[in-house]
């Protein structure tokens, strides 16, 4: 005889390994019944169950005389009857065939009866398949093993037929009752995923909640066990609409009412909310008290999902869309789409300068320009909020679609706005990601939100880091994303630490090859990350403010070193500081500089504040009005990166400048084209009708300086001269030739 394993689920698997083979019957004493007369005598005719069809009782008995007579004791009953002498054979037949009960002996000659009862229940739940053990009547322990084992009911040896053929009749009752039971919420089931409706049924005394499953489903709880009591599921609800709701419900409850429905936002699986129209009606007794209310809960988001202010579709519908998509995309594979994120530079500033009512109206127009740019059967635009936007592109095939579209909202947004009576030059950042689908483990590369997750992070690298105005998600972002918000906390105390530093790189004044200053360029040199690039850093010193106290540090400890230099030297040294936007923009920046010069004896001539081109731009009256105070304290006034903003010729001659900087890009590439070079030869001639010197920065080869020189460019700065060198190194090169 085979030995089985004693756990019941690799009985399971040993039995299934061997389903097709024959079981031959193996007698043994189990018992007998009473006698044969009273076996026939006292039934009644059974309940039939299946239309005509009779019963089956599968009889597990290891005795071929007890098997046998009770096999015709239940057939005389017009049961229809399976005998199996063994536990294996009867999991077999019960996987092979329908059956209605199982009458099952505790002794059986290879797996006792109660390892088959345990292996049965697994198989098939109380309500689908009962099983009556057979148990001896002297020892009570088997009675409560039965029963532990999957039992519904057993019965003693010696058997009393009466007794038998009564408990067998009940427990297929019983299940016809669960069954018709079972039919009937099936039906209630259907009907109300037919409404595409919630249904919920509360009882106010008890405090039972009775959720549908489409109730389940709209607000994510497919499959979670959570069964709130009472007024709990109220937890789902929005807090700024939970008052609401209970006020509306209690005025029902009290009869002031006629039946309860109002609107709420409840929260989904995503983390989101949804509209929802909750309805509801109260069952009241006798003294007009309530003690039951049931209703519906019906989702209207799509009529809630609007922007109020530029009528957009808004976060809710756009993240409600982008699941869809994820789902969809799980059921069809080759359905790929992109989330392109969106984000306006410097669109503060504009709220700042022109007030908030201004800044709507620019919304509003960016808006509009938008959505007429894109193609409404394949693309949906939403305002994400502030000054984000976010599309959708359906069934594309590749990521260059995608990088199309963001160009062509790019070009778009070239084109001045108009805000009041002034124009605005604005740009658009944007982040891409592209969904991915593994079709052998049919799970979705990652959900809606997480996909808006990952194309917000892109959108953050294409500002900071990306010469193209988008970038397209990788892994490598989120580890760097991480990164980030790691170094955003730490930044914080970097100045109290000593832990940043000023390096400089000289700039050569052309004409003779002399040393003409240096640029002050700011390093953090972290504890356990090294050097941490300003690329990194600078923009989450932009984003969480930091950049005006270091900015502070930044233009008093170059003013310092300017001092020793010309201490050392006896001459003065021009230094160059680069200011952010943030800034510019911020109340006392100009008393800020005035305070530093002061402070360290720096004559105002000497220090150069350079400014990109795009904050130039961005308000150019208010601009012109800030630069004229910067000069009138003495100042140089220069434009970074010049040639990758949207100059107005019309600013650009009022404007009190010193110096264009012609950006490392252009210098880069003068020889890939002759159209390159005329760049920098037109810049130059911009430069000289408007009486304004010109610095290239980004020089690396002896052909670079060349081209240069015969293109008449005033200074240079660059590797090819030196790299960015820490103060003692730089004063080695301030009385270097270099030409």
């Amino acid at each position: 005889m085979s030995t089985f394993p004693s756990n019941p689920m690799n009985d399971l698997q040993a039995l299934q390994s061997v389903e097709n083979l024959a079981f031959p019957g193996i007698a043994t004493a189990n018992g007998t019944l009473d006698s044969t007369e009273s076996l026939y005598g006292s039934a009644e005719a059974p309940a039939k169950s299946r239309g005509s069809d009779p019963q089956t009782i599968l009889v597990v008995e290891g005795c071929e005389e007890t098997r046998e007579m009770l096999t015709q004791m239940l057939q005389y009953r017009q049961y229809r009857v399976l005998p199996a002498a063994t536990g294996r054979e009867a999991i077999v037949i019960v996987q092979q065939q329908h059956v209605d009960l199982v009458l099952l002996d505790v002794d059986l000659p290879d797996l006792d009866g109660f390892r088959t009862a345990r292996l049965l229940r697994q198989m098939m739940d109380l309500s689908r398949l009962p099983i009556v053990m057979v148990t001896s009547e002297s020892d009570q322990n088997e009675i409560v093993r039965a029963f532990d084992a999957g039992a519904n009911d057993h019965v003693c040896k010696p058997l009393d037929p009466a007794v038998t053929i009564a408990r067998i009749a009940t427990q297929l009752q019983l299940k016809s009752a669960l069954q018709r039971l079972r039919q009937s919420e099936e039906r209630y089931a259907l009907t109300a995923r037919g409404t595409n409706d919630g249904m919920w049924d509360w009882n106010l005394v008890t405090g039972e909640l009775y959720l549908s499953p489409r109730w389940r489903s709209m607000v994510g709880l497919d499959g979670v066990s959570w069964t709130p009591h009472g007024s709990e599921w109220m937890d789902l609800i929005h807090h700024e609409d939970r008052r609401r709701v209970q006020l509306d419900l209690e005025a029902h409850l009290c009869g002031e009412t006629d039946h309860f429905e109002t609107e709420l936002r409840m929260q989904d699986g995503h983390q989101t909310y949804r509209w929802m129209l909750c309805r509801g009606l109260a069952v009241k007794d006798s003294h007009g008290t309530a003690y039951r209310i049931a209703g519906s809960l019906t989702d209207i988001t799509e009529g809630k999902v609007a922007d109020a202010l530029t009528g957009l579709p808004n976060r809710m519908l756009f993240n409600d869309r982008v699941q869809r998509c994820v789902d969809h995309q799980a059921r069809n594979p080759q359905n790929r789409f992109a989330v392109i994120f969106m984000d306006v530079d410097d669109f503060k500033l504009v709220n700042d300068h022109f007030g908030h009512d201004a800044g709507d109206d620019f919304l509003v127009s960016i808006a509009s320009r938008l959505d007429t740019s894109l193609r409404k059967s394949d693309a949906i635009i939403a305002r994400m909020g502030g000054d984000e936007f976010a599309v959708l592109l359906e069934n594309i095939r590749h990521v260059d679609e995608a990088v199309a579209v963001a160009m062509r909202l790019h070009d778009k947004m070239r084109a001045p706005f108009p805000v009041g009576d002034r124009e605005i030059l604005t740009r658009a950042s944007m982040g891409i990601v592209v969904s991915e689908f593994d079709p052998e483990s049919s799970v979705p590369q990652a959900t809606g939100e997480e996909l808006l997750v990952r194309a917000d992070t892109a959108m953050y690298f294409a500002k900071n880091q990306s010469e193209l105005p988008y970038a397209i998600f990788n892994d490598d972002m989120l580890a760097e994303n991480m990164l980030r918000l790691e170094l955003g906390s730490q930044l914080r105390h970097s100045l109290e630490r000593d832990e940043l530093t000023l390096l400089y790189q000289p700039m050569v004044q052309m004409c003779d090859g002399t040393t003409a200053g240096f640029e002050a360029l700011l390093r953090w040199e972290h504890p356990e990350h090294g050097t941490v690039s300003p690329n990194t850093f600078i923009p989450i010193a932009e984003s969480n403010g930091l950049i005006i106290e270091i900015g502070k540090w930044v233009l008093r400890k170059a003013c310092q070193q300017a001092m020793r230099w010309q201490a050392e030297f006896g001459r003065p040294i021009m230094i160059s500081v680069n200011v952010s936007v943030r800034q510019l923009s911020s109340t006392g920046f100009v008393e800020a500089v005035t305070e530093t010069l002061e402070e360290t004896k720096l004559q105002p001539e000497c220090l150069k504040l350079e400014v990109t081109e795009s904050f130039l731009m961005q308000d150019p009256e208010s601009t012109i009005e800030l630069l004229h105070q910067l000069r009138r304290i003495g100042l140089t006034i220069g434009i970074d990166d010049f040639g990758t903003g949207y100059s107005s010729l019309s600013y650009l001659h009022r404007m009190p400048l010193d110096i264009l900087k012609v950006d490392r890009s252009f210098v880069e590439s003068m020889f890939d084209s002759e159209k390159n070079a005329s760049l920098i030869r037109s810049i130059l001639a911009l430069a000289k009708s408007l009486e304004l010197n010109v610095v290239a920065e980004g020089v690396e080869t002896l052909a670079q300086l060349q081209r240069l020189q015969d293109l008449g460019c005033h200074f240079v700065q660059g590797f090819y001269f030196s790299q960015p060198v820490k103060p003692e190194c730089a004063s080695e090169l301030i009385d270097h030739r270099w030409l």
